[in-house]
């Protein structure tokens, strides 16, 4: 029995050191947690938490788990990586709906994330339907308006590939630099000679790897699907490394480096990432 008590005493003594060794995410005093998601600063959800504006979180304790949020805007955060400069958010499928008379009723969708960007590397924009023409629409910080998208045709069902290659299902890369966007859809026919199986037309940015086409069931599941991932990048200020460390308000703190993040062609910002061997939160001076 005796023994049994000093290993327990043993296995408890290691969980505490482990659970103090972990670096500290938040600033001093302030909330690191909304529910399960971890708020690293400069993030913050408390005033003088936050770097800036631009990183405040809200944090809504009524559902559970919590709901963390961008500001006191409806943009929901499942995630945020400091190694990144990158955060996920869910949002919504558009959809484009017939029903045999050839009435429509359709749910179409935009964003606006500035100052944050639609990550081009780590999302793609895809639209699913057989009768479907999608459009990807979205405008940089210069008001550059950029328009791209997709087209997907089929007869049947049996004449839809297993890969998102335009017979079914098509998509397309997001353009670099987007501070908001909007998804519109549209039917060449009404989706009349294919409306048994497929009387709907879908479209979505999502992250890379989060999206898995079927012709077996996307169809279908689509109908039930109201959100799916995609990934903003956040970056710290509108100058570049070499530019923000000659400032008093350079972010990146002891054992860390500082990352340039192209937004645009004429436009950067930058990122801390901690030097190898060192983990924690690179904004913080004791992170």
């Amino acid at each position: 029995m005796q023994f049994i008590l000093v290993v327990l005493s043993v296995l408890f003594a290691f969980a505490a050191a482990a659970e103090e060794a972990v670096p500290p995410q938040a600033k001093p005093g302030c909330t690191d947690h909304c529910g399960n998601l971890i708020i690293p600063y400069p993030f913050g959800i408390e005033k003088d938490c936050y770097m800036s504006e631009d990183f405040s979180v809200r944090c809504n304790t009524s559902p559970e788990p919590p709901i963390a949020t961008l500001g006191d805007g409806n943009i929901v955060i499942t995630n945020i990586s400091l190694a990144e400069g990158e955060m996920q958010i869910p949002q919504f499928v558009a959809r484009d709906c017939y029903n045999s008379q050839g009435e429509l009723s359709n749910f179409l969708t935009d964003l606006w994330v500035r100052p944050f960007t639609v990550s081009h590397t780590r999302n793609k924009f895809i639209a699913v339907g057989c009768d479907t023409s999608a459009a990807f629409i979205g405008y940089r910080a210069d008001e550059q308006r950029l328009l791209t998208g997709c087209m997907s045709i089929c007869d049947n069902r049996e004449s839809v590939e297993q890969s998102c290659s335009g017979v079914g299902c098509c998509k397309s890369d997001i353009p670099i630099g987007l501070f908001n966007y909007t998804v519109r859809l549209d039917s060449y026919y009404n989706h009349t000679y294919v409306l048994e199986f497929n009387p709907c037309s879908y479209a979505f940015i999502v992250e890379k790897g989060k999206f898995t086409f079927s012709p077996n069931t996307s169809f279908q599941d689509l109908s039930n699907i109201e959100k799916l991932p995609m990934i903003l990048n956040w970056e710290i200020g509108e100058v570049s490394c070499d530019e923000a460390q000659k400032k008093d308000d350079y972010a990146c703190k002891a054992n860390s480096k500082c990352v340039d993040r192209t937004i645009s062609n004429d436009r950067s910002g930058y990122i801390c990432q901690c030097l190898e061997g060192y983990q924690g939160n690179p904004y913080l001076p004791d992170g």
